[in-house]
């Protein structure tokens, strides 16, 4: 398209001049569509990954623009550098540009309609680069608020962490029955920082009448039922300014128509989740307000909260009264007792705003001014309750681990108490069992008692005598009383042979032959003695009746020793008992341990109802009557 430019040699210095200038300017231009076509491009990469990490939109925004900044600075730096090279008699970059114009236009008529026409689309490509830079800016606009809605921080906020300021951190949990408004007040709060209107709702938590604008987590359900809660888990609202950050706990409603089980649980997840933010500025209790007495569900709800908070929180108690003014309101803060609220601690909402459908006000002028009045009265209130956040301060939390733990610790030893309890009870009708088959035993043994008889059987037993008789060794008996041979002291004498009492060989009276007699000065001397006689079957019967009599006087012994020990571990658990709900009393001065030790004790009762021994009643009487002395003792001082 171009021809290459030949200067004549009378202007060496100019030709040299001109052919680096010649050569700087198209590559000057093509570099500098180059940076800007890569720049375009690196930002739309880098719009694609800022779009999944958001908290990071504004830093690199920041990094982008000063990148492109340095780069136009170097660009025209560089051009402005080849103008001056080029007419160094020239003042302006402007004028130099000018007159390279009309040069080129004198000394180059046959090209003088191409050469503007490639600068010009030159320039209009460069034009093109940076209107898209700016369309990309002006579409970043809404993508930044809406990111920044998502995740409620300013830039400015960023900023400051980055230079070492951190956000002064505010966590506020919300108490209240089912009903009462504490996912509208959530909505109004998140009107206030996110700057809706009553025309252009910012809905955080989606209502009866109003869906969810903001796509941020909740828990709500039954949204038709208003005898259930709406809140099933415990959700933080987090809203930044400039300098502080708010986290609003919204919290399970209690007192709904699921029982005191479902309350037990959600109590246990309110404390949980204020135990874990380790620090709290306030505790908003939110009533409604036009409730002139307090209703059986109301009480039960402040008896709960009682029992939840601890004394170290009460100065930071905010009460927030729903669907009504100050002058309206027909609560009596008297039922908080003996709770003590200030009265500037105590604030007033009418959120008719959100109860109510757009369709119903939209129309109706004086319905409207009147919503609108509303409105600007709870922007109002809130901004009030977000100083007073501020100068209660931050408290810390950790009396709600303490409560936890003292609770467990009491719940636990309630628990072992019940077991022990039953063991015991178990162990005393072991012990009757015992005692009873032990008496038993007794009465077998008495009737086997009588194995032996008693027989009298005649004997003769020899006695001294003046005179001697021949008298059988093998049989000690007498064969001839004062044998009439001469006496002989040899046993076997063949005198024997001669004595009466043989016939022929033998003895006719113990037919033994003459060698087993001898002669003794004894007579025989009949007598009568009595045999005792064993029945042995009965005898074993006997002895196996009082063997099992001897097992069971030692078992009765172990139960009676192990019945002692286990009695003395009770007694030590009630005082171990007695001393954690004093702990917990000065945790929690109005912490209701009737409620805590009723459900263990009407465990204990039913139980006791089930023993038929007199003696183990009345110790599990006894036992339930120490448990419930303790209770009533700690209500009293409440």
């Amino acid at each position: 398209m171009f021809k290459t430019r030949t200067l004549g040699d009378s202007h060496p210095q100019k030709k040299t001049v001109e052919d680096r200038n010649e050569l700087d300017q198209p590559m000057l231009r093509e570099h500098q569509e180059s940076q800007i076509d890569e720049c375009n491009s690196h930002r739309r990469v880098e719009h694609e990954d800022i779009e999944h990490d958001p908290s990071s939109l504004e830093e690199h925004l920041d990094e982008q623009e000063q990148q492109l900044l340095k780069q136009l600075e170097q660009l025209k730096l560089r051009k402005q550098r080849a103008q001056v090279q080029k007419y160094p008699d020239q003042d302006h970059p402007q004028q130099a540009q000018k007159h390279e114009y009309s040069e080129q236009q004198t000394e180059y008529p046959e090209h003088q309609t191409q050469y503007p026409k490639q600068q010009d689309l030159q320039q209009q490509r460069y034009l093109e680069s940076e209107q898209q830079h700016q369309q990309y800016s002006e579409q970043q606009k809404p993508n930044e608020q809406f990111w920044a809605q998502q995740q409620p921080r300013s830039f400015e906020i960023k900023k400051q962490q980055r230079r070492g300021a951190p956000l002064q951190q505010y966590n506020i949990l919300l108490f209240g029955e089912t009903g009462a408004g504490k996912s509208t007040l959530i909505n109004y709060i998140t009107n206030y920082f996110l700057g809706g209107s009553i025309h252009k709702l910012r809905i955080a938590i989606p209502t009866k009448h109003h869906q969810a604008t903001e796509g941020w987590k909740y828990s709500e359900k039954d949204l038709h039922d208003e005898t259930k809660s709406k809140t099933s888990e415990c959700i933080t609202y987090t809203f930044t300014t400039d300098v502080a950050c708010y986290n609003f706990i919204d919290t399970p409603g209690l007192s709904d128509t699921e029982g005191t089980a479902k309350d037990d649980e959600h109590i246990m997840k309110i404390m949980a989740a204020a135990e874990s933010k380790g620090t709290l500025s306030a505790i908003i209790i939110v009533v409604n307000g036009t409730m002139s007495r307090a209703t059986v569900n109301l009480r039960n709800t402040l008896t709960l909260l009682k029992s939840s908070v601890p004394d170290v929180l009460l100065k930071n108690l905010v009460v927030v009264l729903t669907n009504c003014s100050k002058s309206s309101a027909s609560f009596n803060l008297k039922q908080l007792n003996p709770w003590k609220v200030p009265n500037d601690n105590v604030f007033h909402m009418n959120n008719s705003a959100l109860v109510k459908s757009v369709h119903e006000w939209r129309e109706d002028v004086e319905m409207m001014d009147e919503l609108m009045e509303h409105w600007k009265k709870s922007m109002k209130t809130i901004e009030k309750i977000t100083q007073k956040i501020k100068k209660l301060g931050n408290k810390t939390t950790s009396a709600f681990k303490d409560m936890r733990l003292k609770r467990n610790k009491i719940k636990a030893e309630l628990h072992g108490i019940l077991l022990e309890v039953k063991k015991l009870q178990r162990m005393q009708d072991q012990l009757i069992c015992a005692q009873t088959a032990e008496k038993d035993i007794t009465t077998d043994i008495k009737k086997y008692e009588n194995y032996k008889q008693t027989r009298q059987v005649d004997y003769v037993e020899l006695e001294a005598a003046p005179y001697h008789s021949t008298i059988c060794m093998k049989h000690t008996t007498v064969c001839h009383e004062g044998c009439g041979l001469s006496f002989t002291s040899t046993q076997g004498d063949n005198i024997f042979k001669g004595c009466a009492c043989m016939s022929g060989a033998n003895c006719r009276v113990c037919e033994c032959d003459h060698s087993t007699h001898y002669h003794d000065m004894k007579k025989p001397v009949k007598k009568t003695k009595t045999v005792e006689d064993i029945l042995h079957d009965v005898k074993a019967l006997h002895d196996k009746h009082t063997n099992k009599k001897a097992q069971l006087q030692k078992k009765i012994n172990s139960l009676s020793s192990d019945i002692d020990s286990l009695k003395n571990a009770l007694d030590n658990k009630e005082a171990g008992i007695k001393k954690c709900c004093e702990e917990l009393k000065t945790l929690c001065s109005y912490f209701n341990f009737v409620d805590e030790l009723r459900s263990v004790i009407d465990t204990m009762e039913r139980d006791a109802r089930t023993l038929t021994n007199m003696q183990a009643r009345q110790d599990a009487e006894a036992r339930i009557n120490n448990i419930v002395h303790i209770a009533n003792q700690l209500s009293a001082t409440m």
